[in-house]
């Protein structure tokens, strides 16, 4: 207690206006009006005068007064306590707060991850393996320890969206997508500022980063991201010119830019490289800029904690057996009929000559909306009798050319021929339609001429009233179910006019689901329930080759063939993936006898034959055709007359060539995870079934609920079954009164604890350890004002030596940089005689507070307070020093990794510097002027020793492991229960 009047002392807890701080500086005065300086727990710093502030008790203060609370709010105080820090004890909490269904060798990944220095990985598991969970699992277990309150997710344009409902349904975490509309609009109301430091969670599109503002914006933020991710990070794309020399694309500098502004950083790619070293290198860097000195330093030691990759033939179940079926690639042949044979080389003429006139005339619009047509061609009749239709409306207006377009439209040229995959459905649509209306010429007589060769097409294609690829697509679908009435059939077509004209006219007597560009992510999940469900078959665009998971089905049809190979692996990833349990099926539609199906269908067979040698099995044709462009393969050649068996023979020369250079790459650099539930997959696995043991439960975050509803009000009411077999009750909260606001609601309808539940019914409230109401329930709870629970009187067990002291404390240990890397909550029992323990401590009950007064044992423990709490600080600090000694040897070893990585690179680029700067120096005393190119490499030297004196201290920093001082929570003194 202080000497001075107004009875403050430095570290006192206090409270005011609402807020509280500890008292960092008094002013004492001689009149007793002292001004105080707090800094509040917010970290703002306040100078109040002591008369306006009041002295929170401690729990040793209130142990001497005798002043106790009742049990309960001890209790609950504690419990409180020990929730919050569940997520620090470097073991999975995240894993049970979630509504999927998580598999094993993606906990291995996560685990992987997070006990890696620093959080930055490359995930190039092959499509279908999950590697979306994986990275989610990982940023949600780090925001779970609080080590993740700010992240950003990049991916492209069509991801956007798929990201943020399947984290908000299947985490129940919400993310803001940074779009143009919306950074303007917040850009308007807060023109001083940096608007990506509004959020805490963003998703953005990589295309919208790119963009100058954007990128300056995300070099220059002020906040940076406790994690970052990159979604189909192969995108972010570097070359090598000259011998030190980089020419980064757009989406590259953004890589950089989110490198340097980011601590964890996260990188997906099913397709990790192309054949291509630097690119590789470059990418790599991204993560860790001194792991390789150049490409040509990439080795496979070295990648091993900084990459996980699995492909699906290194994956086996616990029985040994192959975790992914094998897939069966079959086609079934289409025999046109007379009329659809002359209709097809009438329509390839039309287009062939006004496809050599867009050419001539250098009309990229035109071209282009040929080769639309030519694909829409054999797609279906109806889709090239919508186009025929629409293109005969074009021409009477006069057309358009390459000016006309709108700018969204000219924006979108250029990606929609080199990375269709990267528009959303919607985008494509519109580029498409807008260049379906392109003129060829703009010669009149031309224009006229090409009317009336249209009408002429369009009245011959609606004159054909049989469709024999959809009658062929019938008799298949029939015949599969008429074996198997259970069946399920996914039909996958590139354009939307093609899907409805199925449903409307070969599947009119089926209830079939669909799913399309315009669906939202709440209709597609109806659609995947009815597939699921009553559905047979599933009609699909090209919208759905990511991001839906069908291993409930396992038969799939090619309607028409995208001109793009990646997107047929990404078709057939919806199927063959994870927890699929039959051989898939996969059947493509073609046209025998034409100049596309023949090019396509050879491809098609080539992949067996690449997959067999390079060992993967998906994205192998996306891989081996990376720099061709297919689209311009079939076009020449029907342009130029040349025969389909010349452009598969020239396409065959490339691939070879490109296979040996992926499989160069890939045997050299890459490394190759196994997955077969080995010594040490199981002991990864081991790890998460303790921590399942160890950590929250959903009987403690129902007691947490329930005790505080008790105590404040609200209640769990309606209490009924759940729809899980073995699932635990649903029912409807009432929050307390004094917890409703900012995200927390009034009441929660259809509310479960119990996780069964939740996976069984996606639309109940899931009441997990990370949800808002708990959170803030956590909160108030750890409130000393609101509830207590800071000193109460407890009975002891008949094993337990009585009377004592039992205090929980707060212990951890901080990094070099002041993080807290971890803490957790633990129990000193401590007695008059000195004896103390930590664990086994047996508590049978408590006294209410009106029933403590008169008892001697609580007067000869409070007498001793000072002394009593003073070994037990110091059994505390023995446990936290045991905590850090465990961290100590791991941190050092990483760091000394970390470091020779560093000196490496640093000494090469150093080296390489110093010897150029000797050349330099001899020309300069030869007579050559070298003084400005000197004085460059001379500075460019000095700054890189700069950097490494920098990294170096860093790192020496991140070795320590100091321990943070004992927090204690509360204090309880332990009577004998059989006392009177």
């Amino acid at each position: 207690m202080s000497d001075c009047a107004c009875n403050f002392e430095i570290g006192d807890r206090v409270s005011f206006a609402g807020s509280e701080g500890e008292v960092v500086k008094i002013n004492h005065r001689p009149s007793g009006q002292c001004l105080l300086h707090i800094l509040t727990d917010d970290d703002t710093s306040k100078k109040l005068p002591a008369a306006v502030v009041d002295l929170i008790d401690s729990s040793d203060v209130l142990l001497e007064k005798g002043e106790f609370d009742d049990p309960e709010r001890f209790h609950l105080r504690a419990r409180a306590a020990e929730l919050d820090l569940a997520h620090r004890q470097d073991r999975f909490v995240a894993l049970e707060n979630n509504r999927i269904d998580i598999a094993p060798h993606q906990v291995k990944a996560a685990h992987e991850i997070l006990t890696s220095y620093d959080h930055r990985y490359l995930i190039g598991d092959e499509v279908g393996l999950g590697k979306t969970i994986e990275a989610a699992i990982v940023i949600e277990e780090l925001a779970a320890r609080g080590q993740a309150d700010r992240v950003l997710i990049v991916a492209p344009a069509p991801l956007t969206t798929q990201w943020q409902e399947e984290l908000r349904e299947k985490f129940d975490t919400n993310y803001v997508i940074y779009d143009r509309d919306y950074v303007e609009a917040k850009s308007d109301a807060y023109p001083a500022e940096n608007v990506w430091t509004h959020e805490d969670r963003i998703i953005t599109s990589i295309d919208f980063a790119k963009q100058d503002d954007v990128r300056s914006a995300l070099k220059n933020i002020q906040e940076e991201w406790d994690i970052a991710l990159f979604d189909e990070s192969h995108h972010l794309t570097a070359r090598r010119e000259g011998k030190r020399g980089i020419d980064p694309t757009d989406r590259y500098k953004v890589g950089k830019a989110v490198s340097e502004t980011s601590d964890g950083l996260l990188f997906l790619t099913g397709t990790p490289h192309n054949g291509k070293r630097d690119q590789f290198y470059f990418m790599i860097s991204l993560l860790d800029p001194y792991r390789f000195r150049d490409e040509h330093d990439v080795n496979k030691a070295g990648l091993k904690d900084l990459m996980i990759r699995r492909l699906k033939d290194k994956m086996y179940n616990k029985d040994g057996t192959s975790m992914f079926p094998e897939k069966n690639i079959q086609t079934l042949p289409v025999e046109f009929t007379p009329q659809e044979r002359e209709l097809y080389e009438d329509i390839t003429e039309y287009i062939t000559e006004h496809y050599n006139l867009a050419s001539q005339e250098e009309n990229d619009a035109a071209g282009f909306a040929m080769v639309l047509y030519q694909k829409r061609l054999v797609s279906s009749m109806y889709a090239i009798q919508q186009s025929l239709r629409n293109r005969m409306e074009s021409i009477k207006a006069g057309g358009a050319d390459l000016g006309d377009l709108s700018e969204l439209t000219k924006s979108l040229l250029d990606e929609y021929r080199d990375n269709p995959e990267l528009l959303t459905e919607a985008q494509r649509e519109r580029v498409e339609e807008e260049l379906g209306a392109a003129a060829a010429s703009g010669d009149p007589d031309k224009i006229e001429q090409e009317l009336e060769m249209v009408r002429d097409l369009y009245n011959q294609a609606k004159a054909i009233k049989v469709d024999s690829k959809a009658e062929r697509l019938r008799e298949y679908v029939d015949g599969i179910l008429e074996e198997d009435p259970d069946e399920k059939i996914l039909i996958f077509t590139e354009y939307t006019d093609t899907l409805e004209y199925l449903k409307g006219q070969v599947f009119s007597d089926r209830d079939i689901a669909e799913i399309y560009g315009d669906l939202s992510q709440t209709q597609r999940q109806q659609q995947f329930e009815k597939f699921e469900g009553p559905a047979n078959v599933m009609l699909a665009t090209d919208a759905a080759r990511e991001g839906l998971n069908l291993q409930f089905a396992h038969i799939m049809v090619n309607y028409d063939l995208p001109w793009n190979p990646t997107r047929i692996d990404q078709r057939i990833g919806r199927l063959h993936r994870y927890g699929q349990d039959e051989t898939v099926e996969i059947r493509t539609l073609f046209f025998k006898d034409t100049r596309e199906s023949i090019i396509l269908e050879r491809l098609l067979e080539k992949i067996d034959e690449i997959e067999e040698t390079l060992g993967m099995s998906s994205d192998v044709l996306g891989l081996v055709l990376e720099d061709v462009d297919l689209e311009e393969q079939i076009m020449s050649a029907l342009a130029r007359g040349e025969s389909p068996e010349q452009v598969v023979d020239d396409l065959e020369t490339i691939v070879e060539e490109q296979e040996e250079a992926v499989r160069r790459v890939d045997d050299e650099l890459l490394i190759r995870d196994k997955f077969d539930l080995s010594k040490e997959d199981r002991d990864v696995l081991d790890i998460v079934e303790e921590s399942a043991e160890d950590t929250v439960s959903e009987a403690d975050v129902a007691y947490l609920v329930r005790t505080v509803c008790q105590e404040f009000g609200g209640g769990i009411k309606n209490v009924r079954p759940g729809p899980a077999d073995d699932g635990g009750d649903v029912f409807d909260l009432v929050v307390p009164d004094l917890l409703t606001g900012n995200d927390v609601k009034k009441r929660y309808d259809g509310a479960t604890f119990d996780r069964e539940n939740a996976l069984a019914d996606e639309s109940l409230e899931f009441i997990t350890l990370d949800h808002s109401v708990v959170r803030a329930m956590m909160a108030y709870c750890l409130d000393t004002d609101a509830i207590g629970g800071q000193a109460a009187v407890l009975t002891g067990g008949e094993n337990l030596e009585t009377p004592g002291l039992l205090c929980h404390y707060r212990i951890g240990y901080l990094s070099g940089t002041g993080d807290t890397v971890t803490e957790e909550l633990v129990q000193v029992y401590v007695t008059p005689d000195g004896a103390t323990k930590a664990d086994d401590i047996d508590i049978s009950g408590g006294l209410p507070s009106s029933a403590v007064d008169g008892h001697p044992s609580i007067s000869e423990s409070s007498s001793q307070a000072e002394e009593l709490l003073s070994k037990a600080d110091d059994v505390a600090w023995e446990l936290i020093d045991d905590l850090a000694q465990e961290a100590r040897a791991e941190r050092e070893r990483e760091v000394r990794i970390r470091r020779e990585h560093a000196q490496n690179y640093f000494q090469h680029r150093m080296e390489d510097l110093e010897e150029r700067i000797e050349q330099f120096e001899k020309r300069d005393r030869a007579g050559e002027d070298m003084s400005a190119v000197l004085a460059k490499h001379q500075s460019q030297l000095a700054e890189l020793r700069e950097k490494k004196n920098a990294e170096m201290a860093r790192l020496e920093n991140e070795k320590q492991v100091v321990p943070d001082e004992p927090d204690r929570v509360n204090v309880a003194v332990v009577i004998d229960a059989f006392e009177d």
